[in-house]
């Protein structure tokens, strides 16, 4: 995609990169003779994969054509043939009603995939909360301290949120255009909201919510935001009330659960606001580290009884 093309991509909210073909607004050849010297050898170093998957432009890669419209595939089973229509829910072999037999170690960071979808280990599976094999990850190249994707639960799609705990790479290229540029490596802590995870949570609640209409499962377990001098520079203020402004405008279902060991510190303000919206179910794990000043609107349960709540709406 070129020029024009390219704003199309990004406007459609949507968009699935193979890998070899480039998002560009202008070639390399025309950015090197504007530069009076060659500097780049080709347009993926302009928007190859590395590039556009890492900064939320592409959702997901795929390796051909072929990949890439199994995806689309797969990601329109997710949503309903028409507007305003029932979510499409498909039979699963995993019953709604079973045991979640994976649960996160205390005072350990673990992949918070596991606890979405279950782990294959040495001794077989740990289920997790949503359908085996059910989650499809996106924007998975981004912001990597926030996990988004659709997976169902008891055959119901759903958009999910997930906090990752383990610190990450944020990793930011050089620029060849510079000779005095070099890539640049910073480590972002798990559970904290920095600029462009916090606008990572807001793009994906619209997304879920726009056209797509799905219920809404945010696996709550953040210490705050990411306060620092660089951070507010970089607009997390701004990406935070984002955040807040998805919420509000979201129409389908919404479920807030702490899992076990989650918590909410400094962002728990989020815990507090979001029972003015159209919240469903407000739920902290017994095992939590949920803060006394919890609202008493909030919902004790063991993480088994998650399942069954979001279930029984299937009736």
């Amino acid at each position: 995609m070129t020029g024009i093309g390219a704003y199309l991509v990004r406007l459609g909210q949507r968009a699935i990169q193979i890998e070899g073909q480039p998002i560009i607004l202008t070639g390399a050849a025309a950015i090197n003779k504007l530069l009076g010297r060659e500097v780049y050898t080709s347009n993926l170093q302009l928007g190859g994969t590395q590039i556009m998957y890492r900064n939320g432009v592409s959702h997901m890669t795929a390796n051909d054509d072929f990949e890439g419209v199994s995806k689309i595939v797969s990601w329109l089973s997710f949503v309903p043939d028409r507007k305003n229509q029932p979510v499409p829910i498909l039979p699963s072999s995993d019953p709604w009603d079973r045991s979640i037999t994976y649960y996160p170690p205390q005072k350990q960071a673990y992949d918070v995939r596991w606890l979405i979808g279950g782990k294959e280990d040495d001794e077989g599976f740990q289920s997790g909360l949503f359908d085996k094999d059910s989650f499809e990850e996106s924007l998975g190249g981004w912001a990597r301290t926030v996990v988004v994707g659709r997976a169902r639960l008891g055959g119901i799609p759903m958009g999910v949120i997930g906090v990752e705990t383990r610190s990450v790479e944020n990793i930011m290229p050089a620029d060849p255009a510079n000779p005095d540029s070099i890539e640049q490596i910073t480590q972002e802590a798990g559970g904290v909201w920095y600029p462009n995870s916090a606008f990572k949570t807001a793009q994906a609640i619209q997304d879920f919510n726009n056209g797509e209409q799905l219920p809404l499962m945010i696996l709550a377990n953040w210490r705050g935001f990411s306060g620092g001098q660089r951070d507010m520079y970089n607009e997390v203020l701004k990406y935070g009330s984002y955040i807040v402004d998805a919420l509000v405008k979201y129409e389908q279902p919404i479920f807030v659960y702490i899992p076990p060991f989650g918590e909410l510190r400094g962002g728990s303000w989020v815990s507090r606001t979001v029972r003015n919206f159209s919240v469903t179910g407000l739920m902290v794990d017994r095992l939590s580290l949920i803060p006394r000043s919890t609202p008493s609107t909030w919902k004790c349960m063991p993480m088994k009884s998650l399942v069954a709540v979001s279930s029984s709406r299937k009736a």
